[in-house]
């Protein structure tokens, strides 16, 4: 017997639209072809053009506006195999606007100072605990910043971003972190409204992983993504970029909070968010030194006696890291089975002292995830280790200050004045 489908009762699925590029808003247009040149893709009228789409006109008004405002500059001219005149090349202009990075972890503030060009000016790290809440450690923050502008010789109104990183979720689209369980007093804190009234300029706020992963991504071939980065801290966090090289953050900015997620077995450990069993519990670097302390005697161990005794080979503590390298294995073998990254990069202070845990980590996620998944995955340390977070950093702030939002507040900024 033959079963008909009642094609009366089919739903209509949604088409997806078209992806519709406002170049005809000349601030999108500006914004692209900024970000063309800043990146490399093209730098000369004609490769602008084929690249876009537009009208030489159009490119040449653009070029006329972003120049007007200090972004663009000219880099002499062509010397490529082309016949006939030789174009001239653009460049963005390295003293269009310095960008300020601000990398707050539980223990320390990292800060940096880039130029448009991605030249490093700065970099400090500062020991600070955050758990003072976030006006105190803001407030720490600009100042030593200031301090390092002051001795840059670089004036406030120089800035052309800010971009914040922090432990735990942020809801992006406002700049607040929401409910991070490593950040008592820190939930809905406006951390981007506090950022642009201070330095009139705009900014950037997101997780700590979610900003290493676009650094280690951006330093690597396309081809190396999708590429999921796992951070072993105080907590355990993860950033997903995408094979079109976008941060994946998920409907409301919690995509990759796999420190939260349930390891198989008779778990009772009390996580900070208040469930048991959670991988940060059993694996990070804050509940090893808490199972080493335990075990020792020493419930005043710090991570950095930790590390201390890794590097020194302390049996103990070997024991411990390859056991939470065990378990982190069996959650990193679901995530490669859900997300078939390119490459995976386990990264974070315990990476960098010992490489017993990558080698416990790797051991059970090529045993347990699926084959098809592991074929050509790389399961690695990070390449630029922790300057990611800054590399990061600087690469979310220029695009920031290319966007159109920002060249059009440029724009109005220079008409007024």
């Amino acid at each position: 017997m033959t079963a008909h489908t009642n094609l009366a009762k089919t739903p209509r699925a949604r088409l997806r639209p078209p992806e519709l590029v406002r170049l005809g808003d000349r601030f999108v247009a500006m914004s692209v072809v900024a970000q063309l040149i800043a990146c490399g893709a093209a730098n000369t009228k004609p490769e602008l053009a084929k690249s876009t789409g537009l009208a030489r006109s159009t490119i040449d008004s653009c070029l006329a506006q972003l120049s007007a405002l200090g972004l663009v500059m000219s880099d002499g001219v062509s010397t490529g195999p082309r016949p006939g005149r030789p174009a001239e090349r653009q460049r963005i202009n390295p003293d269009a606007g310095a960008i300020l990075v601000f990398d707050i972890t539980p223990n320390h503030v990292r800060l940096a100072v880039a130029g448009t060009d991605q030249r490093l000016l700065a970099s400090e790290r500062h020991s600070f605990a955050l758990d003072v809440g976030p006006e105190e450690t803001l407030a720490f923050a600009v100042e030593q910043v200031d301090k390092l502008l002051s001795e840059l010789g670089i004036d406030r109104q120089h800035l052309a971003a800010t971009v914040v990183s922090l432990p735990g979720p942020v809801d992006t689209r406002r700049g607040v972190p929401v409910r991070p369980p490593i950040m008592p007093g820190w939930d809905g804190f406006g951390v981007a409204d506090y950022m642009r009234r201070e330095f009139a300029c705009p900014c950037v706020v997101d997780n700590d992983v979610n900003i290493m992963a676009i650094g280690e991504a951006r330093v690597l071939p396309s081809d190396q993504c999708p590429m999921l980065v796992i951070k072993v801290g105080t907590g355990i966090g993860g950033g997903l970029v995408t094979a079109q090289g976008t941060l994946h953050r998920g409907a409301d900015g919690a995509a990759c909070d796999i420190g939260h997620l349930r390891v198989p077995g008779d778990h009772d450990v009390i996580c900070s968010c208040g469930n048991v069993g959670c991988i940060e519990a059993l694996a990070s670097a804050a509940a090893i030194t808490r199972r080493l302390g335990e075990l020792t005697g020493r419930p005043d161990l710090s991570q950095a006696d930790l590390e201390e005794m890794l590097r020194t080979g302390d049996p103990l503590a070997v024991r411990l890291i390859r056991d939470a390298a065990a378990l982190l294995g069996e959650t990193v073998a679901s995530l490669i089975n859900v997300y078939n990254p390119a490459r995976l990069v386990l990264t974070g202070p315990l990476t960098a002292v010992t490489d017993d845990l990558l080698a416990g980590v790797r051991a059970v996620a090529y045993q347990r995830a699926l084959p098809l998944a592991t074929r050509n995955l790389t399961l690695t340390h990070s390449v630029i280790g922790e300057l990611a977070g800054v590399v990061g950093g600087v690469v979310l702030g220029i695009e920031q200050a290319l966007s159109p939002e920002s060249l059009r507040s440029r724009s109005t900024a220079a008409r007024a004045g």
